[in-house]
């Protein structure tokens, strides 16, 4: 791999077929602020192979569209003449299909012409100097082995903390290289291994860990890298803990583990009375969630739907969830969180029960499903009795024991809530909504609302501070 020009300077060509724009290009930018330097230019896609084969570059900047040779066939040609050379590709607009081909040739980025003028130089140009570096290290590691039995990595436990880390790291004596943002090789041969907890805490850096990996002599750092950010990264998510800075692993087991891909979720099994009451479903059910999603996106949705469909057993405020979901990054904290809900849970429908009291808490369930799915239209208290097949005396001490209201006050706060909604995001008139929330006479819909809100219908809607 060719190395930079002088004093470390990114030696960079532009090839422009129109010497105005060329020159302008040249012009606009304060190359030396971004570690580059220009060493030649060209108007043809000829004059820069030329230049190639005589002289080193680091960065060409080049347009698609020239006499001559041109467009993917000059790409072409300048990374056969070059073959270490970076690429910006420069388009007057953003075609699509013409900067896909572009990529697939191997450039490193695209820019257009406009940005150059319009945008801040400085976001651009930091863009591609950031591009160029990752690119070359990528090269630089894909050309390295490990040349040891285990190697010792430390993650950094801050986002954007990778030069404080290293900063801190070299300050130690311990000597490190960079494998990508967030991860530092550490050098630690013949010397004992250091005390890692007082290292991660003198560091600042709380989630700061240290990775030892096994059996991985031989193994390109490129690898290693990518081995870091997807099965250490899963692993580290569940093995995780506050206060834990080593962690072990080995290479095969890792590379074993990832083969075998995913297990699939069993649907809405939390959505069973057993997920809350059984202590064997819940450890099962959650090892499903842990093993089975991969995005905190997804796992943000699951838990936001299972947040919901509990809220009636648990009393949370459905609309905290997301504050207090945010900054989950390990699976520790989906786990507490979830066993704080399943404590809400039980203390309301009771732990450990009988097979009776197990059944019973199924059955109301059911009836509050039923309840919320029919609310617009008429529900008596025997259509529950004999879709529940309970007694009148058993279902009512039951209900109000799960829910703490009676069915009829449970009935009405459902439709007021609904109501409510209809109120703040519709302009329906208030026999329309009387309607569909199931109130069967509009005067009782008015006194139950005031009562329940301090408000009219007409008043609540007035009022923005309202809003569900």
């Amino acid at each position: 791999m060719k190395r930079m020009g002088k004093d470390g300077m990114i030696r960079v060509y532009i090839v422009e077929d129109e010497k105005l724009v060329r020159r302008g290009i040249i012009g606009l930018i304060d190359w030396a602020k971004y570690g580059m330097e220009v060493v030649g230019d060209a108007g043809s896609g000829e004059e820069a192979i030329g230049f190639l084969r005589r002289e080193s570059v680091d960065l060409l900047f080049s347009d698609m569209e020239m006499p001559g040779l041109s467009g993917i066939e000059f790409l072409k040609k300048a990374k056969e003449t070059a073959p270490d050379i970076q690429i910006i590709v420069l388009t007057m607009h953003q075609e699509f299909e013409l900067i896909q081909q572009a990529l697939r040739v191997g450039v490193l980025d695209y820019i257009t012409k406009a940005q150059i003028e319009e945008d801040n130089p400085d976001i651009l140009m930091e863009r591609v100097r950031k591009c160029y570096l990752e690119a070359v290290h990528k090269t630089a590691l894909a050309d390295r082995r490990l040349e040891s039995d285990t190697a010792f990595v430390w993650k950094v436990g801050e986002p954007g903390g990778a030069k404080a880390a290293k900063d801190f790291l070299l300050r130690h004596g311990m000597s490190c290289e960079e494998l990508d943002e967030g991860h530092f090789l550490l050098r630690i041969e013949g010397k004992e291994i250091p005390d890692w907890e007082g290292v991660a805490k003198e560091s600042g850096q709380e989630e700061a860990v240290v990775v030892q990996l096994s059996q991985v002599r031989g193994l390109r750092y490129q690898e290693l890298a990518e081995c870091l950010n997807t099965a250490i990264a899963a692993r580290l998510f569940r093995d995780y803990m506050p206060g834990r800075f080593l962690y072990v692993y080995v290479y095969p087991e890792l590379k074993k583990e990832q083969g075998l891909g995913k297990e699939g979720a069993q649907s809405d099994f939390w959505m069973n009375i057993e997920f809350m009451t059984d202590d064997a479903e819940f450890r099962e059910g959650m090892r499903q969630i842990c093993s089975s999603v991969s995005s905190n996106e997804e796992r943000t949705i699951l838990f936001y739907r299972l947040n919901l469909y509990w809220a009636e057993f648990s009393g949370k405020d459905i609309t905290q969830f997301f504050q207090e979901v945010e900054g989950f990054k390990w699976w520790y904290q989906w786990k507490e969180w979830c066993e704080g809900l399943r404590d809400m849970v039980l203390e309301r429908v009771g732990s450990g029960g009988t097979e009776e009291r197990v059944r019973n808490v199924q059955e109301i369930h059911r009836a509050m499903n039923y309840i919320r799915e029919h609310m617009d239209k008429e529900i008596s208290l025997r259509e529950l009795l004999q879709f529940t097949g309970m007694s009148k005396s058993h279902f009512s001490k039951n209900f109000k024991q799960i829910t703490g209201k009676t069915f009829i006050s449970y009935l009405n706060d459902i439709r007021i809530e609904a109501a409510k909604k209809y109120l703040v995001e519709t302009r329906q008139p208030v026999s329309w909504i009387v309607e569909q929330v199931g109130f069967g006479d509009e005067h009782y819909f008015r006194k139950v609302f005031k009562r329940d809100t301090g408000l009219s219908p007409r008043a609540f809607r007035e009022n923005k501070s309202n809003r569900i």
